[in-house]
Order: C-alpha cells, then structure tokens, then sequence
C-alpha cells in the first residue's frame, strides 16, 4: 500500500473520541480558570445557607402574624380604656398590614390557601414564559452585554492576575493537577489505531513540505532524556520480556541454533561433521531443549534488568543519559526522510499503531505518580508567564493579544449565555421555578411581612392617638 491509499483512510473513532471529551474538558478547564482567577466559592452551600435564612425569616413572620392576631384578641375587652384602645388599635392595624402582605407574598408564588377562584394570584407560575423571556433579556441585554463585558474584559490585567495567581504554590498544584487530569482523559479516551491512521494522514497529506528542524530535534532527545530515561528502559525491557515469551520465540533460537550447528560443521573437517550427525543421532545436542533452556534464560535476564538497582540497569541508564545519537543536523535530515519512506505503508501504520498503544500504556502507568512531561511542560509555561510579567512590553503585547482574543470569542459567543439561562430555566418545572425564585429573593420577601406588620402597628397607633386627640 503506498502513500496515496493513506489519504483515503477514515477516521470515525477520533472523532468519535473528541465527542465525547467536550464535556469533560469543558467541565476541566472551567475548574482550572476558577483555580486561576481565585473563586473557588461553593454555589451549592450559598443556595443552602440562603434557603435556611429565608425558613427562619419566614418563621418569624409568621410568628408576628400569629402574635398580633392574639393580641387583638386579647385587647378586644379592653379597647373602651385609652391604653387598650391603643393596644388594640395597634395589634389591629399590625394584624391588617400583615395579612394583607402575606397575601401579597404568597400570591407571587401559588394561591393563597389554595383558593384558586381568587385573581391574580400564583402570578409567576402563571407567567412562567413571560418572566423566562424576562430575566433573558435582562440577563443578556442589561446585566451581562456585551459593552459591559466587553469594558470588564479592557481593564483586566491578564498577565498580572495570572502571575499573582501562580506565585502561590497551592494554586501552581492545581494547575498541574488539573492539567495532568486533561491529559489522562485525552490519553484514556484515545484510539492507538485511529490515532496511528490519523497521522499518516496528515503526513500524506504533506510530504513534500515535511521538514524536522535541528533544534526541535535536539529539544526531543534532552526531554527523553530528562524525563524519560528510566520510562524508555522500561518500555524498551517490557517488549523485550514480552517478545522472549511462548513458542515463537523459542522456534525462533531453535533456528538460529540449528543454523549455527550446520555452518559449524560445514566449514570443518570430517571429525567435526561426523561429531554433529553422531550428537544428533544420540541426542546428545537435542535443538528442542537448548532453544527452550536459552530462551528462558533470556527472559528471566530481562525481568533481572528491569530492578532500578540491577548494575546493568544502572549502566544503560547513565549511557543512555551520557548517549549522543547523531549531530542535530544529520539526525533531522535522516528523520524526513525516514518519515517519507514510512508514511503510508501497511508496515508503517502498524508499527505506529503498535507505538502509540505501548506509549499510551506508559503514559497511563504514570498517571499514577504524576505524568513528568506533563509537569515539565506546566513549569515551562509558568517561567514563561513569569518572565513575559518582567517584561513590560511583552506584558503589554500579550495582555492586548488576550484581550482581543477574548472580546473575539464575546463576539461570537455572547447569545450562549442567554441561551443557558433560558435552558436552565425552561428545564425547572412550575414548582421547581418557583422554589428557585424563592430562595433567591423569599428573604426579603419575609421582611416585607415584618416590615408591614411593624409599621401596620405604627399607623394604628399614630391613626388612634390623633382620633382620641380630636
């Protein structure tokens, strides 16, 4: 199969992959900007504590109500002298101005004792759409346009809110733990052979343009080395015990054994020939049993070279380490046009698919004590938000560049957020709005009852001192 059968390759399962993603890193990356910008507040515990207040407030205006309603009672034999015509002067009027707010909260939300027949009564539930169509519009048009994001988004300082953010170390962790949990999801949820048939693609696509510049070669090599020394020995070890395993390879030496006798004893004398058939006839060199013997000594080798504190290991690791391939020059040079050989062959795809799998393994082992190249990438990137803070012109340049970028994206975008309001209104049933509402604004709701029954008693009593006055 050459290079022009690759481009016709499909790729459903990438896509399928970055699907089901989206969320995921939507849901990540949102966390990693709150990290960021310093607002882990809990909006759950806020609903909480505000609907535990509103419960309290409701209780105490009904205790009020209930209060007055008693008072008036018990004033009602005394209301003949001018201090319990006061009282009752003032418990009624209290009682009047309560139940009338009462009935003016709980008309807002359901009917008043359940008295359906009574108009205008559970208005939001009976303008459910109306009040939707309302706080979108205020929401999108008032609160949240896109002037007014827009200027917030002028007067941000990005780099600097970024640089402060990251000089806590608490912050810089939840930066890397929210990186190295994206990486985790990405690798996890990626297919080795869609992934493989995906790159040769791409790299039909553009062979004549593919170019391996010396340096990022050169950066390759320090990052394995760096990073993955010990990772590449284990890889490297893990196939090897692998391969040394079962009948195959043992037919493999058996071979090479057999192969090995024959040359012997063709390139010697008669004694030497007539050795070998005798040792053969009286199986005292049984090809069987030496291949089987060899083998598992070679695996059991392996598995010993894989111990961190094998001296073999240690070596291979510090030559590793210590090992320069080709100079940077030569080594992209020999890399293109290894690449353009490679690209599309039947061979090329399964060799890559194989590689992707076993560093898909790899990386997913390491997720377990953190993923070094993940971390040494999320350093960088923070020494580099670092100094570009130093700098007042790039600070300058990068600060504008993001501005604009995110005022782009606040172009595009800005009807998401009335779309989400709506959505997530539309989803909440009558009751489910109306408990919503309430707990948002049902505290200040209460002391519209409190407040109307103080000031009910005021006017009653300022209502009775100017009659008895007269």
């Amino acid at each position: 199969m050459g290079p022009a059968r690759a481009t016709g390759i499909g790729l459903p399962g990438l896509a399928s992959a970055h699907m089901k993603l989206d969320r995921q890193l939507i849901m990540q990356s949102t966390g990693l900007i709150i990290i960021l910008l310093g607002r882990n507040r809990n909006p759950i515990i806020r609903c909480k504590r505000g609907h535990v207040l509103m419960k309290k407030m409701k209780a105490v205006a009904t205790a009020m109500l209930v209060l007055v309603f008693l008072g008036s009672l018990v004033t009602w034999n005394f209301r003949t002298s001018f201090t319990g015509g006061l009282f009752f002067a003032a418990f009624e009027a209290a009682l009047v101005g309560a139940l009338a707010d009462w009935f003016a909260v709980v008309a807002l939300f359901r009917h008043p004792l359940g008295l359906k027949f009574i108009p205008h009564t559970a208005i939001i539930p009976n303008n459910r759409d109306r009040i939707i169509e309302g706080i979108v519009k205020i929401v999108e048009n008032d609160w949240l346009s896109q002037e007014f994001l827009a200027a917030k988004v002028q007067a941000y300082p990005f780099v600097d809110s970024l640089a402060a953010a990251l000089a806590s170390d608490e912050v810089r962790r939840g930066v890397e733990e929210t990186a190295q949990s994206i990486s985790s999801n990405i690798i996890r949820n990626l297919d080795p052979a869609d992934i493989s048939e995906f790159i040769h693609v791409m790299l039909a696509d553009n062979l004549d343009s593919i170019q391996f510049s010396p340096r990022l070669v050169q950066n390759v090599e320090d990052v394995v080395k760096e990073l993955y020394s010990e990772d590449v020995i284990r890889l490297v070890l893990d196939w090897g015990i692998a391969s040394t395993r079962g009948e195959e390879f043992q037919r493999s030496i058996k071979r090479l054994l057999t192969r090995a006798a024959a040359d012997y004893s063709n390139k010697g004398n008669f004694m030497r020939r007539l050795g070998k058939g005798l040792g053969e006839t009286l199986d005292m060199i049984n090809y069987e049993d030496a291949s089987t013997i060899i083998s598992r000594r070679i695996n059991h080798f392996l598995i010993e070279l894989k111990a961190p504190d094998n001296h073999l290991h240690i070596k291979i690791k510090q030559e590793m380490e210590n090992l320069q391939l080709l100079d940077s020059e030569t080594a992209s040079s020999l890399l293109g046009e290894s690449v353009r050989k490679f690209v599309g062959t039947e061979a090329g795809i399964k060799a890559t698919n194989e590689l992707i799998a076993a560093v898909k393994d790899q990386l997913l082992r390491d997720t377990e004590k953190g993923m070094p190249l993940v971390s040494y990438l999320t350093e960088i990137i923070l020494q580099l938000i670092t100094a570009i803070q130093q700098d007042e012109a790039r600070k300058a340049e990068m600060d504008a560049w993001l501005k604009n970028k995110t005022i782009n994206l606040l172009d595009r975008y800005h009807a998401v957020i009335g779309r989400m309001v709506r959505e997530k209104l539309e989803s909440l049933n009558d009751e489910g709005l109306v408990e919503s509402l309430e707990d948002k604004v049902g505290n200040d709701l209460q002391w519209i009852r409190i407040n109307g029954t103080v000031i009910g008693a005021l006017v009653g009593i300022a209502q009775y001192l100017v009659l008895h006055s007269l």
